[in-house]
Order: structure tokens, then C-alpha cells, then sequence
């Protein structure tokens, strides 16, 4: 075999690039198990991140908008930030959507919408892994969840106040925690020990103003 036929067996991601092993293909796949697991946990993961940057936004307005006077300049640098970052995921997903939609003359998303994108892609994830440009995908979907989570990660201060705990029963106060190596950009739980995964969080933020707006036991 070639060196040219063995580069073609290895994964190009840039996520092996401090790897002491390359990570070899399976198959027609051109990027490995690994890079092909993390595709769709970013995929799955993005819709949430996506809103979140929002969410956490006006949250950090709430907490620190009326009492944080002469730092004005503070918060449209982070308003910038979350425009950019929910720009740059939408034209990512948007761009791989029209290579798929183009290639394998399929109609796109029916919308540029952040799940419509994120879903199309995942449908055809089994042909975006054998494609050519797939690490370059893998890397781009890795950059711009990144960059979300890098947003969400408080810089400082204590933890952030959600409201009271939507589990039932439960009437503990749920807090965004810091950043903890190994755990999402933000940890959600209670005192209770309940805990939300980041597909959960949108849930969570809906059923606590609901429960914030509601008398004591209504719907």
C-alpha cells in the first residue's frame, strides 16, 4: 500500500491533530466512529445552544442590567458575541444543508430554521459521513458549538438564579452553575440533586416562568 493509500485510511479531522495515534476508517466512512458520534451529539446539541445563547442573555440582563450602570459597553460586546454565534451556526448548518440538498438533488430544510437545518443534517449524516468533505464538517460543527458553550461559560460572579424547580413536588431553587471541566457550559440542578441535560434546558426555562406566572397549583 501506498502513502497516498494510507493517508486516505486515516481520519483528517483536526480533532486527531494532537492525537499520538492516527484514527483509522471503517468502511466507505471518511471520518472515523469517534468523529462521526461527536457530528451528531453537536448536531443534536446545537438547537439548544442556539437558544440558550438568547435565553442566558436576558438573563444576564435581568441580573445585572439595572445595577451595573457606567458598563454599558459590556453588554453590547456580549450582545455582539450572541449575534455572531447564532449567525455563524445558522450559515454553517445552512451551508452543509445546500451541499447535501445540491449533491444528492434532494429538497433542502423547508426552512432555515435551527432544528429544520440540524434535523436535515442528521438525516443524512450516513451520507455525509462517506463524503469527501466530511472532516471539514466535523470540525466546523465542533468550532461553532464550541463557540456557543464558550459563551454560556460564566466569566464571573456566583451562579445564576432560574426560579423554582419545575419537578414535581420539588420546591427547590434551580441555579446555572459555572463551568466545571467535563460538564456542559452550564450545570442546571437543585438543591434536591434534580439535574437537566442541555436538551432539557429549554423545558426547564419554559415550565419555570410558567410556574413563576401561575397561582400555586394551576396549569
Amino acid at each position: 500500500m501506498g502513502r497516498a493509500d494510507e493517508q486516505d485510511q486515516i481520519c483528517r479531522s483536526s480533532r486527531h491533530k494532537d492525537a499520538l495515534y492516527p484514527a483509522e476508517l471503517s468502511g466507505r466512512r471518511t471520518i472515523c466512529a469517534g468523529c462521526r458520534e461527536r457530528l451528531e451529539e453537536d448536531l443534536l446539541e446545537l438547537p439548544a445552544l442556539y437558544e440558550l445563547c438568547a435565553h442566558m442573555l436576558d438573563l444576564r440582563r435581568h441580573h445585572l442590567g439595572e445595577r451595573v450602570g457606567g458598563h454599558r459597553p459590556r453588554g453590547i460586546a456580549l450582545n455582539e458575541a450572541v449575534v455572531t454565534v447564532r449567525t455563524d451556526i445558522l450559515g454553517v448548518l445552512a451551508s452543509w444543508c445546500g451541499l447535501v440538498s445540491v449533491d444528492r438533488a434532494v429538497p433542502g430544510p423547508d426552512e432555515l430554521g435551527i432544528r429544520q437545518l440540524t434535523t436535515f443534517l442528521t438525516i443524512h449524516l450516513g451520507w455525509l459521513s462517506e463524503h469527501p468533505s466530511a472532516p471539514d464538517l466535523v470540525d466546523e460543527v465542533m468550532e461553532i458549538a464550541t463557540s456557543a458553550q464558550e459563551l454560556l461559560r460564566p466569566r464571573a460572579g456566583g451562579p445564576l438564579t432560574l426560579g423554582q424547580c419545575a419537578r414535581p413536588g420539588c420546591e427547590e431553587v434551580v441555579r446555572a452553575e459555572g463551568y466545571v471541566d467535563g460538564e456542559p457550559p452550564y450545570r442546571l440542578s437543585c438543591a434536591a440533586g434534580h439535574a437537566w441535560a442541555p436538551d432539557e434546558w429549554l423545558l426547564l426555562w419554559g415550565g419555570s416562568n410558567r410556574h413563576k406566572r401561575s397561582p400555586e397549583g394551576a396549569e
